[in-house]
């Protein structure tokens, strides 16, 4: 059974089609994969391990699923005109639902690896009402999702559709890419991305699945009077412990760098951004092992851009390149990556599609107050002191030994602080802060919104404030900020990002 075509009609008359029908497997695979826990805790617990059971169990779920996604699949419609998109979903409370294309900012496609696997493709349209998707198709045909998404984009541009569609993918796929990572590259930005998670996954499998696992397999004293060669163990010297918990250290440290790297693997496995011209120019990003995404970002709805890096990674000449942008995507995260492990001469051609300069290398920084570090490592030796004060009265005396990490996180804020700094220079405002993890944000004057200036409670002794600058799409948790600057200095900052905004 073939998909009807998604090409929008030209009047209201386009009949309502429904999803493609292998939708409806793919949706119950999904379900079947979250409830399979379900039925090894009956198959283990209720049914004490009796085979006959789990299995009846097993196929009463999988007929229920299947029948019930049938049902929402036949109840799902959706009709393509030439300006919007109507969907009408619900068992018994119907919804109806119109999405004009004037209102759609962002169309994305997303291909998980059972969609890969059956040529299926999700269209997450967002229209930015809410943050995230506002309506999804799942699942189109890939051929038809691409069609939908760039008759979006075209009537946006003022375009017709048109068939040479699948002549610009061809042409598109025989150009060079603006920036591409092979494995190998993936594999040096997974090193810069040290990260546990692979162990909390274990960790969390462990503790879920603890009726399976044998008593006392948590308790660390269990696993000591297992070991047939405790007295052994006993009998080493103090440097021979002293190697084996360097060892452990050392493993967990392997463990960290693994989990980086197959993070990072999973997500950015053949990413490559094109520039496209047709319709609305924008970026056109793919990634993803398991779930494919291909989203295209429009340059115009680019606000700033973010050059993060480190120590380590800057010694090597690395760096991750990321866009805010007015487009969010399916989680609503609105600082796309554009290129996770490029070098500058690579991110250049990126930033010069979208007037956005690099800064020049006689460029001067200003730096800011050095009460920004002081005063933040003083009210956290303080808190530290306290911990360590209650903890080794009323806990253990060893505790005392917290008041030592006063010292370390000093001498971060210290360095947190020589990395904040702020210029002002050819149209563009750049703002670096974070010393382990710096970040360059650089942003034309004319997408500034506001410029507020503010002054905390212990600001006002030493006549200090601090600068917030409010872009369309950025954080408004975290939004881009210049501390600890004089009051005056910050006025007269703010006066010129005003000034030039005017002139430009």
């Amino acid at each position: 059974m073939s998909e009807p075509s998604a090409n929008p009609a030209p009047n209201n008359s386009a009949p309502f089609q429904h999803l493609h029908p292998l939708s409806i497997i793919l949706k119950s695979v999904g379900t079947l994969g979250q409830n399979l826990f379900a039925i090894l805790v009956l198959h283990f617990s209720l049914f004490d391990q009796n085979v006959l059971y789990t299995g009846i169990a097993a196929v009463a779920l999988i007929t229920l699923i299947v029948g019930v996604t049938a049902l929402i699949w036949s109840r799902f419609t959706y009709q393509v005109t030439a300006r919007e998109i109507r969907i009408k979903s619900g068992l018994l409370n119907r919804n109806n639902r119109s999405i004009p294309f004037d209102r759609i900012q962002d169309v994305s496609l997303e291909q998980k690896l059972i969609s890969r696997l059956l040529g299926l493709a999700t269209v997450a349209l967002e229209t930015g009402s809410g943050g995230g998707e506002d309506g999804q198709l799942d699942a189109l045909s890939r051929r038809d999702a691409e069609m939908l998404r760039d008759t979006i984009r075209d009537y946006k541009a003022g375009l017709g559709a048109d068939d040479s569609r699948l002549e610009d993918h061809q042409v598109m796929a025989d150009t060079p890419p603006l920036f591409a990572m092979d494995n190998r590259r993936i594999v040096i930005a997974g090193l810069f991305n040290f990260s546990f998670v692979l162990l909390a996954i274990l960790g969390a499998l462990a503790q879920n699945l603890d009726f399976l696992l044998p008593d006392g397999f948590f308790d660390p004293r269990s696993w000591i009077d297992a070991f047939p060669e405790q007295e052994t163990i006993n009998g080493y010297s103090s440097w021979v412990r002293l190697g084996g918990a360097l060892a452990a250290i050392l493993s967990l440290i392997t463990i960290g760098f693994v989990s980086g790297i197959v993070r990072t693997f999973v997500r950015e496995y053949g990413f490559r951004l094109d520039r496209i011209d047709t319709g609305q120019p924008g970026f056109r990003r793919r990634r993803g092992l398991f779930t494919l995404t291909d989203m295209v970002m429009p340059i115009h709805r680019v606000q700033a851009a973010i050059l993060q890096t480190g120590p380590v990674r800057a010694r090597f000449g690395w760096y991750h390149l990321k866009f805010t942008s007015l487009a969010g995507d399916g989680k609503g995260e609105t600082d796309h990556s554009a290129a996770p492990c490029a070098t500058l001469a690579e991110i250049e051609p990126i930033l010069d599609d979208c007037a956005i300069r690099q800064p020049p290398a006689d460029l001067i920084f200003q730096g800011v107050n050095p009460a920004f570090w002081w005063r933040g490592a003083l009210m956290i030796s303080l808190l530290l002191i306290a911990i360590a004060l209650g903890s080794g009265l009323f806990v253990h005396p060893g505790l005392f030994a917290i008041i030592l990490l006063a010292g370390p996180v000093g001498l971060i804020q210290f360095l947190n602080w020589r990395h904040h700094q702020y210029a002002l220079s050819n149209g563009q405002l750049y703002v670096r802060s974070g010393w382990w993890r710096r970040k360059l944000t650089i942003l034309p004057l004319r997408k500034i919104q506001t410029v507020d200036v503010s002054q905390r409670p212990l600001d006002h002794p030493l006549d200090l404030a601090t600068l917030t600058i409010g872009i369309a799409g950025g954080s408004t948790i975290a939004p881009l900020t210049i501390a600890a600057i004089g009051f005056q200095n910050a006025m007269n900052l703010r006066a010129r990002i005003l000034h030039l905004q005017n002139q430009a």
